[in-house]
């Protein structure tokens, strides 16, 4: 077979040599090899379903978008599909009964426990020990929170903590230091009656007003000292003495402005443009107790304002600070297809690199403990102030029946403030409602 190729070696008469067909050959050979692999490798990548509903347009969508393209960037095993979703939780459900799981979820931490005991979330505790990952790298309530029955189903993403938020020239105005923001809630109440003033009989200006913003009556109940449930989490807490005290209060407040209906009318009327600290920003009303999260949408729209004129209090006592804190977590759904590209994705999100960009993007506190003492953070006094806050949370109890319980601590607190019931009568009413849902999970959960 004179002049036969075979391989890369061309052979004549009896001696065997490289000629320049056979070296083109072994370059198309090599160079097959390589396509060959590199399309397997690009095969190989996962592409896995990521949901969220922060939306798309909003700071903290951008931010996850964001974070989910250095993530794809980043490696070549693992690329993340985001789906914005409405009325997560319905389609949650819906989605790991019919056998359509997404791969991760971003979730509202608090429900983790509602999700898990119905069965809709995959433990992560397999993962956690295989990967070596410590609760210690996160605040010890975020981890907490995402645990359900002794078993890990989350890991947390962020936290936050609500705080005053003014402008400083609003208080000087009225000769209060900006520097020393109300530091009790009787102090609150008088600086805003200095604030609130009148046009034609109806508010034209206010100080404070104690159910707007990020605030419930779960927050006036901690800082009067009170509960929402007992530890075993076995009895309703939230209609005791302590907690009457509070609404009362709550309910003093209001009606010092003339009543709900003065100021839902008044709500009418100022401007909402900016969300929900227009009104503060527009200098109409002078401080409100919001969210760390909404730091990110003024420091992008309004940076001259965010700089030098907005400033952070510490949450007032009662008897004690207090403010709730929340946040989110990353869960993998029962049934996800890939759930080891999903933890791979949770450990990049999760990381104190992307938790920081996410924090900068968003206002947010890094769940992840490194990230949120960093100085790209604290440097900044207004974020530094809803770190320190930290000090001062609660978290909703992490029970399965927690979300139709803080319905009707709810429904108390608007029944009261409305006047359609006293606070102790609608406390009383709320919380018997509560005791039964509870004494039925239970009941359910506990066998």
């Amino acid at each position: 077979m004179s002049g036969a190729v075979i391989g890369v070696q061309v052979k004549q008469g009896g001696n065997v040599r490289r000629g320049a067909l056979g070296r083109r050959w072994a370059a198309w050979a090599a160079s097959a090899v390589l396509v060959a692999t590199g399309a397997a490798t690009a095969s190989a990548a996962t592409t896995i379903t990521f949901w969220h509903d922060w939306g798309s347009g909003s700071s903290g969508g951008q931010t996850i978008e964001s974070v989910v393209q250095q993530f794809n960037k980043s490696q070549s095993d693992v690329q993340v599909k985001i789906v914005v979703t409405s009325n997560q939780g319905q389609k949650l459900m819906a989605a790991v009964a019919g056998g359509a799981s997404p791969d991760v979820v971003l979730l509202d931490r608090f429900t983790t426990s509602q999700f898990a005991a119905n069965g809709a979330l995959r433990p992560l505790d397999d993962l956690i020990a295989a990967d070596g990952l410590s609760p210690a790298t996160f605040f010890g309530p975020t981890w907490q929170e995402a645990n359900w029955q002794g078993k890990q189903y989350g890991i947390p993403t962020n936290t936050d903590s609500r705080v005053l938020l003014y402008l400083k020239s609003t208080l000087e105005q009225v000769g209060i230091d900006a520097n020393r923001p109300p530091d009790t809630w009787e102090a609150l109440r008088s600086a805003s009656l200095k604030m609130t003033q009148k046009q034609g009989g109806k508010l034209s200006k206010v100080g404070f007003i104690p159910d707007w913003g990020n605030i419930s009556l779960k927050e006036y109940i901690w800082s009067n000292g009170g509960s929402l449930l007992s530890p075993d989490m076995t009895k309703v807490t939230f209609a005791e003495p302590a907690a009457q005290e509070a609404l009362r209060f709550v309910v003093d407040f209001v009606d010092q402005y003339g009543g709900q209906e003065a100021i839902d009318e008044f709500g009418q009327r100022v401007d909402w443009t900016a969300g929900s600290l227009g009104p503060m920003l527009r200098g109409q009303v002078g401080l409100i107790f919001e969210g760390s999260w909404a730091l990110g949408d003024v420091l992008k729209n309004f940076p001259a304002l965010y700089h030098n004129e907005l400033a952070a209090g510490l949450p007032p006592a009662m008897v004690r600070r207090a403010t709730l804190s929340g946040g989110h977590g990353l869960v993998i759904p029962a049934g996800a297809a890939h759930p080891q590209a999903a933890w791979k994705f949770i450990r990049y999100f999760t990381s104190q690199e992307a938790q920081i960009r996410f924090a900068l993007g968003t206002g947010i506190i890094p769940a992840n403990r490194e990230a949120a003492v960093s100085p790209q953070l604290i440097q900044d006094p207004v974020r530094r102030v809803f770190i320190q806050a930290m000090e001062y949370t609660f978290v909703r109890p992490n029970h399965p029946a927690y979300p139709q319980i803080d319905a009707l601590i709810s429904d108390a607190w608007w029944k009261a403030i409305r006047h359609q019931m006293s606070p102790q009568s609608a406390l009383e009413e709320s919380a018997r409602q509560a005791q039964l849902i509870l004494d039925r999970y239970n009941q359910h959960y506990r066998k």
